[in-house]
């Protein structure tokens, strides 16, 4: 059994037991069949989904209706603290790829897990999402530009409280 959250929400934790071409995630038995080594076919409830996954090291994108978002293996024997240079209130770069577009403006507040831009890495669009409640500070990378795994792709200026 291995334990995954979703970057975007850590709170949550899912259990997951791969067994054969089934899946149990949380004690419900997911059927998947693969159609080749990146899209897959899952059973929800009568109809068949269709998913794209790339993984990458204890991280694993997944594409999914349109969305995309990353989910990140957690391993009791590791730390917490991440070890890449961005920093609290920093979206970093999961891969190497290209920004797409942006979808807010620096300067605009944005709630955490907000959409903030569109990147694209090894043929998959996946959206960055805020980290934290607050003001867009920055977006060091225009469109059509490339960046490297880890880089800063974005960074959100907490929400000042009151005193």
């Amino acid at each position: 059994m291995t334990t995954y959250v979703f970057r975007s929400d850590t709170a949550r934790r899912y259990q997951v037991l791969k067994r054969g071409d089934h899946l149990r995630v949380d004690g419900t038995e997911v059927p998947v069949r693969a159609l080749d080594n990146s899209h897959f076919v899952a059973q929800a409830g009568t109809r068949p989904v269709h998913v794209r996954v790339v993984a990458h090291g204890d991280t694993v994108y997944l594409q999914l209706n349109g969305r995309a978002c990353a989910i990140e293996r957690v391993d009791p024997t590791r730390s917490g603290g991440g070890g890449g240079g961005a920093g609290q209130g920093s979206a970093a770069a999961p891969m190497p790829g290209v920004v797409v577009s942006w979808i807010a403006q620096p300067g605009a507040q944005v709630a955490a897990g907000e959409a903030l831009l569109v990147i694209e890495s090894m043929k998959l669009q996946m959206t960055i999402e805020a980290p934290q409640r607050g003001t867009l500070e920055d977006l060091p990378f225009q469109p059509g530009q490339t960046f490297q795994r880890g880089a800063v792709l974005a960074r959100v200026r907490p929400e000042e409280t009151p005193t």
